[in-house]
Formats: structure tokens, sequence, C-alpha cells
């Protein structure tokens, strides 16, 4: 699309990867955008999930503008990155790509949708339909991450 307010949503080609490992190093907030390693192995982890279709961008002018990124932990999608570049902020990005993450899976038929956040994240996550897990709900996997990275831990029934 050539309009510049135009976005377009999609899952990212592997050739794609490395543009989309350079938004997150450009970005100055970059540690919010949740990567599950804490960003040490992003690429890797880009490069394995890309080629599975679980790697979604949004496009303006075909460079990407944001992204988001689902593995899989405790037999539910995970999603292990989301974040928009700060210039592009306010325009339901991060919306379209949890809702293309969402569609995954429902697709691939995961139970739910896993994420961390600080939990000055949390009203953002609700309005999404994640609802914040703690005590008997949360363990495994998840647990551990959360423990580790001092997180909140959030799911979406899928």
């Amino acid at each position: 699309m050539s309009e510049a307010g135009a976005f377009v949503v999609r899952a990212v080609e592997r050739d794609e990867v490395d543009a989309v490992h350079a938004l997150w190093l450009a970005a100055g907030d970059r540690g919010a955008w949740q990567p599950a390693s804490n960003g040490a192995d992003l690429l890797a982890e880009l490069d394995v999930l890309a080629p599975e279709g679980r790697v979604w961008a949004a496009f303006q002018r075909r460079r990407p503008v944001a992204f988001a990124a689902a593995g899989e932990l405790d037999g539910a999608l995970w999603l292990s990155a989301l974040g928009v570049d700060a210039s592009f902020r306010g325009r339901g990005l991060a919306r379209s790509l949890l809702a293309a993450a969402t569609g995954y899976g429902q697709w691939a038929y995961y139970p739910a949708l896993l994420t961390l956040a600080p939990r000055a994240q949390m009203e953002f996550l609700e309005r999404f339909g994640f609802l914040r897990l703690d005590g008997e709900r949360l363990d495994g996997g998840l647990r551990a991450l959360a423990d580790a990275r001092n997180l909140s831990a959030f799911a979406r029934r899928l």
C-alpha cells in the first residue's frame, strides 16, 4: 500500500526476520517489548518461529513498524514478544497483532494465549481479554519465567 497511514499486518517471511529484529534493536524502550529471552536470543527465536507462521508484523511501505511472536509454553500459545515503534503507537497496531496471534492460536487449537508483563500493562491486557494469573492458577514454565523476571503472568482463553 502506498498511503502514508496504511498498514499491512501479516505473517513475517523468513527473509524479513532481520528487519524485524532491527526494529527491536532500534527501539529505545525495547525492554518493555516482552521478549521471552530478555532479547538475548530474540533473533534465533524469530528464525525458528517465522517459518512456522508464528511471527507477525505491521508493515508500512514494506518496513516493519511493530511485531509479535508466539511460541509454545506449557501446552498453550506463548506470546513471547510484542512491540510497536514509539512513533506508531496509538494506531491500533498492538490490537491487530494480538488479533493475528489469537487467530493463529484458535486455528491451531491452543487452549489459551499466555504472556508476561509488568503490572502497569494489566489494564492494556485486560482490554484484550487477558486475566492475571496467580496462586494455584500459575505453575510450570510460566511460573518459573514470571518469578525469574519479576513479571505478572496473564492468560487469555482461545
